[in-house]
C-alpha cells in the first residue's frame, strides 16, 4: 500500500520579469493581477480498493438500506431495474473479439464489432454492482467470466479512422471500473486479476494517452470534449486499477492544465447569470453549440470523471486537486446548470416530453465559439463557428449523470444553492437507471458512454 505523500513540482517565479510586466497607472507593479504558473501535481497515492466510481463505504451504505428495508423507494426501484437488466443475467455469455473495431473497418481484417465490447463491458460492470449489493457470488462469477474472456482474447482497439478512440475511452473506463470492483472478490484467481490489469494497461491505456497527447495528429481543439473526456476517464480508471501514480497524476494535471477540450479551461466556455433570474450562475458547455445529445453526453461523462476523482480523494484527503467537482468555483456544477436549463420542459413526465421549454434559445447567453477554424490541421474544411446554443432534435433527451451532480453538491457538499436545474433533471428522471438493453437510452453507442445507476448508488433523501 502506498503512502500519501505529495511532491509539488516547483515552478518558481523569477523576479525581474520584464516581458510580461503588469503596471497600474501610478507606475507600481500590480503583482496580484499576474496569473500564477500551474503547479503540477506529482502525488503518491493510497489505493483502498474499490476506489474508482465507488468505495466500500458506498456499497455498505446502499446494501444496508436495501437489506433492512430503509432504502428510499427510488433506490429500491432502481435496484429492481438493475436486477431485471438483460446485462445482469447470470447466464450472460460474453462475445470477445481479437480486435475491437469502431469506425471504418478497412484494413482491420474484420468488420466493425465494437457493440460486443459495449455490451460485455456494461454487463461486467452491472454484474459487479449486483454482487456488491447482494453478496450473491453468481453475479461475481459471471462478471469475472466476462473480464477473463476479454483479457484472454482481445489484443487491440483499432479501425481505419479515429472512431476507435471513442471505444478505447468509453469501453476502457467501463471495463476498468468493473475490474476495480471485482478485484475485491476472493473468487477471482490472482493470475487472472494480474492478466486483466495487464490487458487494460497494454491495450487501452496507450490509446488513451496517445489521444490526449496527440489528438490523432491534429490540433488540440480538433476533437470535441467528449473525445477527451472518455479517454481521460479510461486512463484514470486504469491507473487506479493498476495503482499507477503516474497515470493518475497525468489525468489530474490534464484536467487542470491539459491541451484538449477535456481541460476545464476549454470545457467551460463562459459563465453567466441565469437568464430566468434565479440568481445562480450557469456555464456554457463546450459542446452546447454543437447539439444537445453531445452536450448531454459531456455532462454525463464529466460527472463520471469527477465522481471517480472524488472517490479517490477519500483515501487521499491531502490531494485536494482530486476534488474536480470544486474546481474553479464549482464550475462543473454551473456547466450542468446551463445544459439542464436548456434541456428541461416544465411538464412532470419522466421522459421530459410534455410541457414547454424552461428557456428559449434566444434567452440563453452564449459566447461565440470557433471550432478548429484557421487551425494547424491539414484539413481546414472541418471547422465551425457557433454563435448560439444548438436547438436540435436531441434537445430534451436527458441522459444519466444528473443524480451524480445533484447529490454531490446538495447532499455531500451540502451547498445551499447552485444546482436548481440539476435537481429538476434528477427529480424528473429518477430512478435514473442506465443502459439495460431496452431502456429509454436506446441501444446504440450513446447509451453505453456513461455508467449510469446513479440513483441506486448515490441518492439520499
Amino acid at each position: 500500500m502506498k503512502k500519501n505523500l505529495i511532491f509539488a513540482l516547483g515552478l518558481s517565479l523569477i523576479t525581474g520579469f520584464t516581458a510580461c510586466s503588469s503596471e497600474i497607472e501610478d507606475g507600481t507593479t500590480d503583482i496580484d493581477s499576474w496569473e500564477m504558473p500551474y503547479e503540477e501535481v506529482v502525488a503518491k497515492y493510497t489505493y483502498t480498493h474499490p476506489c474508482a466510481m465507488f468505495n466500500e463505504a458506498d456499497f455498505t451504505r446502499v446494501k444496508t438500506m436495501l437489506d433492512n428495508g430503509s432504502a428510499p423507494q427510488a433506490v429500491k426501484d432502481e435496484f429492481n431495474l438493475l436486477k431485471s437488466s438483460q446485462f445482469t443475467n447470470v447466464t450472460y455469455t460474453p462475445s470477445p473479439t481479437e480486435k475491437i473495431v469502431r469506425g471504418d473497418a478497412t484494413g482491420t481484417g474484420t468488420t466493425e464489432n465494437s457493440n460486443n465490447a459495449m455490451r460485455d463491458a456494461a454487463a461486467a460492470y452491472q454484474l459487479s454492482l449486483l454482487w456488491k449489493l447482494t453478496g450473491d457470488t453468481k453475479y461475481a462469477d459471471t462478471s469475472i467470466k466476462i473480464l477473463n474472456a476479454w483479457a484472454k482474447v482481445c489484443k487491440e482497439v483499432t479501425s481505419n479512422d479515429s472512431n476507435h478512440m471513442l471505444a478505447a475511452g468509453a469501453q476502457g473506463y467501463t471495463f476498468a471500473n468493473a475490474g476495480e470492483i471485482m478485484q475485491t472478490y476472493a473468487g477471482w484467481a490472482a493470475n487472472d486479476v494480474t492478466a486483466f490489469k495487464k490487458w487494460m494497461k497494454d491495450v487501452f491505456a496507450p490509446k488513451n494517452l496517445d489521444f490526449m497527447k496527440r489528438h490523432q495528429g491534429t490540433c488540440s481543439d480538433h476533437y470535441w470534449s467528449n473525445w477527451d473526456l472518455v479517454n481521460m476517464c479510461s486512463y484514470f480508471a486504469i491507473g487506479i486499477l493498476n495503482e499507477d501514480d503516474e497515470m493518475v497524476n497525468f489525468v489530474v494535471n490534464y484536467f487542470y492544465n491539459g491541451v484538449g477540450n477535456g481541460y476545464i479551461g476549454k470545457l467551460i466556455q463562459g459563465t453567466f447569470s441565469d437568464p430566468l433570474g434565479s440568481g445562480e450562475e450557469i456555464a456554457q458547455n463546450q459542446e452546447s453549440g454543437r447539439d444537445q445529445g453531445h452536450a448531454m453526453m459531456s455532462i454525463a461523462v464529466t460527472a463520471n470523471l469527477c465522481q471517480m476523482a472524488y472517490t479517490l480523494l477519500q483515501c487521499n484527503p491531502t490531494v485536494t486537486q482530486l476534488d474536480f467537482f470544486a474546481a474553479k468555483d464549482n464550475a462543473i456544477m454551473k456547466m450542468g446548470e446551463y445544459t439542464a436549463l436548456f434541456n428541461l420542459r416544465n411538464g412532470s413526465d419522466q421522459l421530459n416530453a410534455a410541457g414547454s421549454w424552461l428557456a428559449t434559445k434566444e434567452q440563453m447567453p452564449f459566447n461565440r465559439y470557433e471550432y478548429c477554424v484557421d487551425c494547424s490541421c491539414a484539413d481546414k474544411n472541418h471547422g465551425a463557428i457557433h454563435t448560439a446554443v444548438a436547438d436540435d432534435n436531441g434537445r430534451g433527451n436527458l441522459r444519466p449523470g444528473w443524480e451524480i451532480l445533484f447529490n454531490h453538491y446538495a447532499k455531500v457538499k451540502k451547498l445551499g444553492s447552485g444546482y436548481k436545474y440539476a435537481k429538476m433533471a434528477a427529480d424528473k428522471m429518477r430512478p435514473e437507471g442506465g443502459v439495460d438493453g431496452g431502456s429509454r437510452y436506446g441501444t446504440n453507442s450513446g447509451a453505453f458512454d456513461q455508467l449510469g445507476w446513479g440513483t441506486l448508488m448515490l441518492y439520499r433523501e
